[in-house]
């Protein structure tokens, strides 16, 4: 009877992990390039010896696209700054994505890129 058992639980289990292996893989694959409505949060954080300070700059203007790799060029400030943001990885947030560099840290809460709306596309449409 035990063997039964196995028998009908690995299918199942079979199932499960082919399920799961195909939805890591479509969501690597989604946020490798991602469109951007053009404008978004930069937050820029100084560490210190006993604390973070972190200022965010609203409505910087973006590219239609963004993908890991790139190295986008943002103005910011009051008096305007240029800064050249790397991306090394992108999460989703719902609707929204955030555009992480190596300066973002492990949780994503120091430097990153922040937009409200964003859409999986395809890295290689687009030429360098």
């Amino acid at each position: 009877m035990s063997s039964f058992r196995n028998l009908a639980f690995r299918p199942g289990l079979l199932t499960a992990v082919a399920l799961s292996l195909a939805a890591g893989v479509s969501h690597a694959r989604a946020a490798d390039a991602m469109t951007t409505p053009g404008s978004g949060d930069l937050t820029i954080c100084r560490s210190w010896i006993v604390y973070q300070s972190c200022n965010t700059y609203h409505k910087i203007e973006l590219p239609p696209r963004i993908a890991i790799g790139d190295d986008v060029a943002v103005t910011f400030g009051s008096n305007n700054k240029d800064y050249l943001f790397h991306v090394i990885r992108i999460q989703r947030e719902g609707d929204g994505c955030r555009f992480l560099s190596n300066a973002s840290g492990a949780e994503g809460d120091g430097e990153r890129i922040e937009v409200a709306t964003c859409k999986p596309t395809d890295k290689s449409a687009e030429t360098h």
